[in-house]
């Protein structure tokens, strides 16, 4: 049986699915590195949600997210064709959004101060009230520990894969993603929210 945290997130959140195999997303890649402005826009509209929600949970600012999405999506046209002979260019994507909003937050020295901004994710969720509990949750978990969580819970990668895109061990990933849930429970349970949770059990 699922955890009742694992269940209440992801009966509020709409989970974002690449469509697209990975080999289609290399012929894709492949097609802007030969000009095809209409492949890079479906590579845009296929991708760019994700890109931006990852990078908003890791800087916790909509205008930061924004122009990192730009800046990968650059990035990608300016190196389509070594990018589209990668094994998993969908991972390569990521890393570089992680490793943007880092350089980002490092240049508005930001990082120290990322636990008390008032981060505005939005994602799908039923209500106002529930809206607003989940995003207070998710934004009171240290940065790494969201990560973790979008990365596994909300975009679906296993735990390799995001061992991976963070370029930590497993086994570290794994804590985190347990101390998280750990947190958010808690965090509900708090706020009056088990039972709300036993009703997607």
């Amino acid at each position: 049986m699922a955890s009742p945290i694992v269940i209440i997130v992801k009966a509020f959140i709409e989970v974002e699915e690449v469509i697209l195999i990975r080999s289609d997303i290399n012929a894709i890649i492949s097609d802007i590195a030969s000009g095809n402005m209409e492949s890079f826009g479906e590579l845009y509209d296929t991708l760019s949600e994700r890109v931006f929600n990852y990078a908003r949970t890791i800087t916790g600012n909509k205008e930061m997210a924004e122009d990192i999405t730009h800046d990968v999506f650059l990035q990608v046209y300016k190196h389509a064709e070594r990018i589209g002979k990668m094994s998993n260019p969908v991972s390569y994507i990521m890393v570089s959004v992680r490793n943007h909003s880092y350089n980002m937050l490092k240049r508005e020295k930001r990082v120290a101060d990322l636990q008390d901004d008032t981060a505005d994710n939005v994602y799908s969720i039923s209500s106002v009230h529930d809206r607003i509990l989940f995003e207070d949750a998710f934004n009171s978990l240290p940065i790494k520990q969201r990560e973790v969580v979008y990365l596994h819970l909300i975009c679906g990668y296993k735990h390799k894969d995001v061992a991976a895109i963070q370029n930590e061990p497993l086994v570290t990933v794994k804590w985190r993603y347990g101390q998280a849930l750990k947190k958010l429970k808690e965090y509900f349970t708090q706020n009056d929210k088990e039972e709300k949770c036993d009703e997607y059990i």
